[in-house]
């Protein structure tokens, strides 16, 4: 079976100074560590680009950090859905804390079990997980 990611994608802030760091065909393992290691602030962005040379197409994007993460998928045709919960609350709460920041409502968001679970069926499969509600 071919690698579906081709590039993991992680951008840092620091004083106020944006930088990304690209790895070409990452293992799990890597995307694993990189995504229990996100901070809301420091290192709030993670992308799973299966083509760098089509960014924001056939990607997943993880945005958030400490327990909380807000995670999207684009399609082939730029075409963006988001993971979310029908029955979980719904007060907004903040993702992302740096530079632009993002906030979402909380059943939008997924603590680091699902946002692991949610990485690796994308990771192996390059589509959203079905056993999750995307909108």
């Amino acid at each position: 079976m071919s690698q579906i990611i081709e590039v993991l994608e992680v951008t840092h802030f620091h004083d106020d100074k944006r930088r990304t760091e690209r790895l070409h065909e990452p293992s799990w393992e890597a995307v694993e560590r990189e995504l229990r290691s996100m901070h809301n602030s420091d290192k709030p962005l993670i992308d799973l680009m299966q083509d760098e040379d089509e960014p924001g197409a056939s990607m997943m994007m993880i945005c958030g950090g400490n327990n909380v993460f807000h995670i999207q998928v684009a399609d082939d045709k730029l075409r963006w859905c988001q993971a979310y919960d029908p029955d979980g609350p719904d007060d907004v709460i903040e993702v992302w804390l740096s530079d632009q920041g993002f906030e979402a409502p909380r059943n939008w968001t997924w603590p680091i079990d699902d946002a692991l679970e949610l990485a690796l069926y994308y990771f192996t499969h390059g589509k959203p997980h079905p056993g999750y509600n995307w909108d």
